[in-house]
């Protein structure tokens, strides 16, 4: 198991979770799902702005998620409020079950309602998170 962290955009970790529950693909999230699926035990680093997988996503334009206007700072807004959300600090440190396990216990249907607005599907996010043998099997 590689011990340096990797580095995840906080709401990308959500939206892990809601792939996970609805099967749906993305070039570098599902990867990263079967990645936190194999090694649970795998440290990640919670990051607001481009994170590890943002480098090889087909959006990336080199500097920043080109997926459409604006979506940049948004995602930034995102990461931010997750983090708010979550009590955690950008840069925070922890294995990837242990992260599930604090999204289960800590985040709401207005949380996610409230940082998701504008397009996301924080009904799928919520279920997926209260949930942890979504992401991790049974």
């Amino acid at each position: 198991m590689d011990e340096k962290p990797l580095a995840v955009r906080t709401h990308h970790l959500m939206c892990v979770s809601r792939g996970a529950l609805t099967g749906s693909k993305h070039p570098t999230l599902s990867p990263l799902l079967e990645l936190i699926r194999k090694e649970p035990g795998r440290l990640i680093r919670v990051v607001v702005g481009p994170d590890d997988i943002c480098i090889p996503c087909p959006y990336w334009n080199g500097t920043e998620c080109a997926r459409s206007e604006g979506m940049e700072a948004m995602n930034r807004r995102k990461d931010q409020e997750f983090l708010e959300v979550l009590g955690m600090s950008d840069g925070q440190v922890m294995n990837a079950r242990e992260m599930y396990d604090l999204i289960g216990r800590r985040i709401t249907l207005e949380a996610l309602r409230w940082v998701c607005r504008g397009g996301c599907k924080p009904d799928e996010c919520y279920e997926a998170a209260k949930d942890p043998s979504v992401i991790f099997g049974r």
